[in-house]
């Protein structure tokens, strides 16, 4: 059942609200939530009467920056204080339809409400149609994402395979019986699948019927996403969201960043003051989701991103996050400016030569220096290092210098910056 129209149409009437519109949409939800929760005695009261703050000093998105951050480390404190959901829910657990365990640990509440994680529309705009056949192969048990996308999917009217992760034979099996239109999991699983099933002499473009695919919870590489659509005719785009407030924010037919969901403040802050920033400039995603149930106000996601304004040819008026840049505990500042991981990875990409890099921070006097240790997998050219350490220095508005090391001299420890400076 081939759906061609993948690539138009749009879901819901909010994702091309006005900014006037949208601003005021968001208020309002705002103000019930912020009201709803300190009238429920959760945690965000004590924080507000301590700053001697009313519910009604809180009446537009700039009034939030009144109130402190959440972190998901707070997040599992209030848990181990305040068993089991820390006091932010403003429900009896027996009014919810499941409880998750994520990470942290942390209890993840569901409420009884249709798409109560907001995949929904996120789903429709990445290519998802009703009467897809869908895998989904991220976990059921205990975690929230496998039940977080299959209710999303069952609200825009797919059918889902509960697949769950691992095992790439059952996977291959599956895609082949039954006429699979949809992909939901990691880009890096789904090419392990693809992989799979051609050393088992599957042609993947005939023996398969995969048109779609939503990729989460990693990177994508562009590069990826060319392999993806070229050598197997995949759509592949991606979204963002977390367990604790579900959809952020997601792709649409231009992939030109992730149109954030209209039910979710966003803010970019500076991970160490909480203060937003500017549209453009990359720190903190910060978001303040509409759900009156589990009311998480600011609630810090540790995850980097920017906000990107402007016109987006789909229609859809939301601003967008770029991608991803990493974790705010891999951020490094050098020199008072920031360097991201992902910075140092684009320039280890776009040198074929490098096999990997590792950008190593220390401190010679006073001054702040970075090199960048690279292990080449073929042999480089004389202008190499100077053409390199050029790229590094457009990625990160610093100079740095470039050094040839060993093969197998770089750890494997997932690290791409080393900061070895000492401030004692």
């Amino acid at each position: 059942m081939h759906h061609m129209e993948r690539n138009s149409g749009i879901l819901n009437p909010e994702e091309t609200y006005s900014a006037e519109e949208r601003r005021s949409r968001q208020e309002g939800f705002l103000r019930d939530l912020v009201a709803g929760s300190y009238g429920s005695n959760t945690p965000l009261k004590a924080v507000m009467d301590a700053a001697g703050l009313k519910p009604a000093d809180i009446s537009c998105i700039e009034d939030l920056q009144k109130i402190p951050v959440t972190k998901k480390t707070d997040l599992a404190r209030a848990q181990k204080a305040n068993p089991p959901f820390g006091g932010f829910l403003t429900v009896p657990p027996s009014q919810l339809l499941r409880i998750h365990q994520s990470p942290g640990p942390i209890y993840d509440p569901v409420g009884r409400v249709p798409d109560y994680w907001k995949w929904k529309t996120a789903l429709y705009s990445v290519g998802f149609r009703p009467g897809d056949l869908v895998v989904n192969t991220f976990a059921y048990h205990l975690t929230p994402a496998g039940h977080m996308f299959e209710e999303g999917m069952s609200e825009l009217g797919g059918t889902v395979i509960p697949t769950g992760v691992g095992n790439t034979d059952t996977q291959v099996e599956i895609m082949k019986n039954l006429p699979v239109t949809g992909y939901i999991g990691t880009p890096s699983f789904l090419m392990a699948i693809l992989k799979k099933a051609e050393s088992m002499q599957v042609d993947v473009k005939k023996d398969f019927s995969l048109e779609v695919a939503f990729l989460l919870a990693e990177m994508l590489p562009e590069s990826m996403r060319k392999r993806f659509l070229d050598d197997y005719g995949i759509t592949g785009r991606q979204a963002y969201g977390t367990a604790d407030v579900g959809c952020v924010s997601y792709e649409c037919p231009e992939t030109n960043g992730m149109h954030i969901h209209y039910d979710a403040i966003v803010e970019i802050v500076d991970p160490g003051t909480g203060k937003a920033l500017p549209n453009g400039e990359p720190g903190e995603v910060v978001v303040t989701r509409n759900n009156q149930i589990y009311p998480l106000v600011r609630f810090g996601t540790g995850d980097l991103s920017s906000i990107e304004e402007g016109l987006c040819p789909c229609g859809r008026t939301a601003p967008r996050l770029t991608r991803i840049m990493g974790r705010v505990d891999q951020l490094t500042k050098v020199k008072g400016m920031f360097v991201h991981p992902s910075q140092v990875q684009k320039v280890v990409d776009s040198h074929l030569e490098i096999a990997k890099g590792r950008l190593v921070v220390d401190r010679a006097g006073d001054q702040d220096v970075m090199t960048l240790e690279v292990e080449l997998k073929s042999p480089a050219g004389e202008a190499f290092i100077g053409g390199v350490e050029q790229t590094l220095r457009d990625a990160v508005k610093l100079k740095g210098s470039v050094k040839i090391v060993e093969t197998g001299t770089i750890k494997e420890d997932g690290k791409i910056i080393e900061d070895l400076r000492k401030w004692d």
